[in-house]
């Protein structure tokens, strides 16, 4: 196990020192010269042009082959080539005679000059070029190998989580469904005892209805209707649960004609309202603006002042979410400001549709009213 370890932390050195050994062993079987004495300075000398040779291929194998461009390719090494071959002769011929003290001799003839590009320069680039090349493909196999397994991981992944969502949908289908059937039998036993109480119930009954059969459409939106028939519920519910004591400032004005949003939108920037707000104070009211004017674009704001006892605790999906939803189904269409200051904060969404997005056929909703309780309906087809 420790000895895998090691292999996978230190895999490309131990790769780069495969690669010389094996040069090392073509080197010692093909050698014709063998010096009386060697030291570090003659042996870094003797190898620098092998080196060079080595990682300048590796360079250009790297740089130009994964894009497949051949006319660069060729051109790159067609002037790698020509480097070698000054780059060998700078060493052979100046520097190894320096460190082994011997004399420098330069290749005084033409035919010399190309008796060393054939015997030495060609040679050594053929050999390191081909490790090289060796070298560039064990490493390209290992990365495709590495890609295939995360994308396999990413697969298997990705079905867990498929499976995992499957199972919450079904448990959120099963447990809300089983709720809903209870609450009408409640409701059925309460309605000879307590008015209020069977209002209550079937409120919550319209809420867990609205939440099981929102009636998205292919893009995943509702009514802008409904989702303010669903606000009305909301806000109905927490009057009964604070015996009617809330104080609310619901402003509706415009027409709803057709109009759909994503849903469970407005709902966040409500409950939001109901956990950090002061709900029971006559002077400094929740206030809910809605407006639709005349160019489709649907303005929702919210105000409250902020409490400052214990709060709600919020069951909403979250500003933070709500956010990224709005930015996924209307990116450049929205604005959604916050604005916060020592006692009071408000939140103002608004969205802009477009003409084709709007379902003229669907029944048109008009209301204007101002009321600190649940208001009503009136629809004028």
């Amino acid at each position: 196990m420790a000895l895998l370890k090691f292999i996978k932390k230190y895999s490309i050195v131990l790769s780069h020192l495969g690669v010389w050994l094996g040069f090392l062993t073509l080197w010692a079987l093909t050698v014709f010269e063998n010096p009386d004495s060697e030291d570090i300075l003659t042996t870094f000398i003797t190898f620098l042009p092998a080196a060079y040779a080595f990682y300048g291929s590796n360079f250009i194998f790297f740089h130009f082959l994964p894009r497949r461009k051949t006319v660069p390719f060729v051109v790159a090494e067609a002037l790698f080539f020509i480097s070698c071959f000054i780059f060998f002769s700078l060493t052979i011929h100046l520097l190894r005679p320096l460190a082994y003290g011997t004399e420098i001799i330069l290749p005084n003839t033409m035919a010399a000059w190309l008796r060393f590009l054939a015997n030495e320069t060609l040679w050594m680039y053929l050999i390191l070029s081909t490790l090289s090349l060796g070298y560039y493909h064990l490493r390209q196999s290992g990365k495709r190998a590495q890609e295939l397994k995360v994308t396999q991981q990413q697969k298997l992944e990705a079905e867990k989580g498929k499976l995992e969502a499957e199972y919450a949908f079904l448990r959120a289908q099963i447990n809300p469904h089983f709720l809903h059937n209870t609450l009408n039998f409640f409701y059925a036993k309460s309605l000879g005892h307590s008015a209020e109480l069977s209002e209550g119930i079937l409120t919550l009954c319209e809420i867990m209805r609205y939440s099981l059969e929102s009636e998205e459409d292919e893009n995943g939106t509702v009514l802008l209707s409904k989702e303010v028939e669903h606000l009305h519920n909301v806000i109905k519910i927490n009057q009964l649960r604070f015996s009617n004591r809330l104080q609310i400032d619901f402003h509706i004005c415009g027409v709803l004609n057709g109009i759909r949003i994503i849903p469970l939108v407005l709902i966040t920037l409500v409950e939001n309202a109901f956990k950090h707000g002061e709900l029971c104070n006559a002077e400094h009211p929740l206030r809910f603006v809605l407006e639709v004017n005349e160019q489709q674009q649907v303005s929702f704001t919210v105000q409250n002042k902020k409490r400052k006892g214990p709060k709600e605790i919020s069951q909403g999906i979250g500003l933070d979410n709500t956010r990224r939803r709005l930015e996924a189904a209307y990116p450049g269409w929205h604005e959604l400001i916050i604005d916060e200051i020592e006692e009071c904060y408000s939140v103002s969404l608004t969205i802009q549709f477009h003409k084709s997005e709007i379902n003229y056929t669907a029944p048109t909703v008009r209301v204007r009213s101002t009321s600190h309780t649940p208001i009503s309906f009136k629809n004028d087809h």
